[in-house]
């Protein structure tokens, strides 16, 4: 009996250390799997950083642009006895593009779709369309496009802030490097820092001012794609790269999105960028004034020529003084006095710095008028920049004749209402280049305009004298 009982505690015994064992087992698998879940998802986690969830954000409102251009080349047909004969190509210029507004438009660089015939835009998701030209600035290198999506809104980009970058701080660049997104919508990502701020550099003609650069990776067809923040907020256009090769080194440079936001302001209300009036002329620094003024080379521009009643005169600033610093911005030459003036607003106080007798001044002037119109010294006669309304008459940019002096050299070949759109081998994209052909113009020089009257295009030869500019 005795013996009974001790052989079922024993069995009890085994089972209880038994059952032990296998509860054990399984919290240990259990606590296993738990492990390998909890770090796996802690992987998940580490992968999808700041920068993927900036990328995430703003990939969507990155386009692809193709822009087709037409072109009639000559060839010597040899087996024609060399009989020339002309013959249409089409060249494609692949690029990049933002969603600003989710109506359909979008910012890209004007070099992308210059003189296009046809420009189509892909969007990430796939979906392709057809875009016009609102409106462009050729001194910027920006042009805002128009897509009609049927109602149907797209993914805008959130805007940052270019005023308050820092040095170091990430920059990812989104576009479309050598279009290698045709045939796959998504966009190609690279990501750096901001290397510098206020760069400035001159290429293919257009001085490009106040650039951000950057080590992200900018190649060719990166142009007019989004430079943005680590949130995913766009802070500049990627528009050029500096290399010597072709390729990137990294060094490449974007328009800061607040000189963009002003852009595209303009050419939204006006079809393109009106300067202010400010009734004021300057010139640079050379190594004769810095030494008679007793300042440094780089350090401002002086007043030459300005208008009494002007809002700069208004302001206490008088020929003769040396202006240094505009909103804060300083000034080096004179083309930093002109791409910062010509993005100033109306109507609002600007603080400005200038010296007097070597000594530093500090006032503040208000702009009031637009300057649609100018009188090129000697011309006799007068342009002005055609409005939206009046732009859409006309296939081109240019500028039109408002004016004509009777004892002009030009009285008997142009007359009020002509739409001058070349000076030899320069477009006139506004009134702004017009002025800038002007100021190029030597003494005794023969060149050709090129307008159009009532749809028919003409081309007159014209030669221009010191004193008189006559045909």
């Amino acid at each position: 009996m005795i013996h009974s009982r001790y052989r079922y505690s024993h069995i009890a015994l085994l089972s209880l250390i038994a059952s032990i064992l296998v509860s054990a087992f399984c919290h240990h698998a259990h606590s296993a799997e738990f492990s390998r879940a909890a770090a796996q998802d802690a992987v998940t986690a580490s992968r999808r950083t700041a920068i993927v969830t900036a990328v995430a954000n703003a990939s969507p409102a990155v386009v692809n642009i193709s822009a087709i251009r037409e072109r009639q080349i000559t060839f010597d047909e040899l087996s024609w006895g060399g009989i020339t004969s002309p013959r249409r190509r089409s060249f494609r210029e692949v690029g990049s593009g933002v969603i600003v507004d989710k109506k359909g438009y979008i910012l890209t660089n004007h070099h992308v779709i210059e003189d296009a015939d046809s420009i189509t835009v892909t969007l990430s998701d796939g979906r392709e369309f057809a875009a016009q030209v609102v409106g462009y600035d050729y001194i910027s290198d920006l042009a805002l496009l128009k897509v009609d999506t049927d109602k149907v809104p797209l993914p805008e980009i959130e805007w940052g802030d270019s005023a308050s970058l820092l040095i170091g701080e990430w920059a990812v660049a989104i576009g479309n490097p050598f279009g290698l997104s045709i045939g796959d919508a998504q966009p190609t990502v690279t990501a750096g820092i901001v290397s510098a701020t206020q760069r400035a550099l001159t290429v293919d003609n257009r001085y490009y001012e106040d650039l951000i650069q950057t080590d992200a990776s900018i190649n060719m067809g990166n142009s007019g794609g989004a430079l943005v923040n680590i949130h995913g907020q766009l802070i500049g256009i990627n528009t050029v790269l500096r290399s010597t090769s072709g390729g990137s080194q990294g060094v490449g440079f974007a328009i800061p999105v607040n000189k963009a936001r002003k852009v595209l302001e303009q050419i939204t209300e006006y079809g393109s960028v009106i300067p202010p009036d400010l009734a004021v002329e300057v010139q640079p620094i050379t190594e004769e004034l810095a030494e008679k003024l007793s300042i440094s080379l780089n350090t401002g521009v002086l007043v030459s020529e300005i208008e009494k009643r002007g809002p700069i005169a208004d302001a206490g600033i008088k020929r003769g003084d040396v202006i240094v610093a505009i909103s804060g911005q300083r000034i080096k030459s004179e083309g930093d006095f002109d791409a910062l003036t010509r993005l100033l607003p109306l109507n609002q106080p600007v603080q400005c710095e200038f010296i007097r007798r070597g000594k530093r001044r500090q006032t503040e002037f208000t702009l009031k008028t637009l300057q649609w119109r100018y009188t090129p010294s000697g011309w006799g006669l007068t342009v002005a920049q055609p409005d939206k309304e009046m732009a859409r008459k006309y296939q081109q940019p240019g500028v039109i004749v408002t004016h004509i002096e009777k004892d002009s050299g030009l009285a008997n070949a142009l007359r009020r209402g002509d739409f001058i759109y070349r000076i030899d081998d320069t477009q006139i994209h506004s009134l702004e280049i017009f002025k800038i052909v002007d100021d190029y113009i030597r003494d005794q020089s023969r060149t050709e305009i090129y307008f159009e009257r009532d749809g028919v295009h003409r081309a007159i030869p014209v030669t221009f004298n010191r004193n008189n500019r006559r045909r």
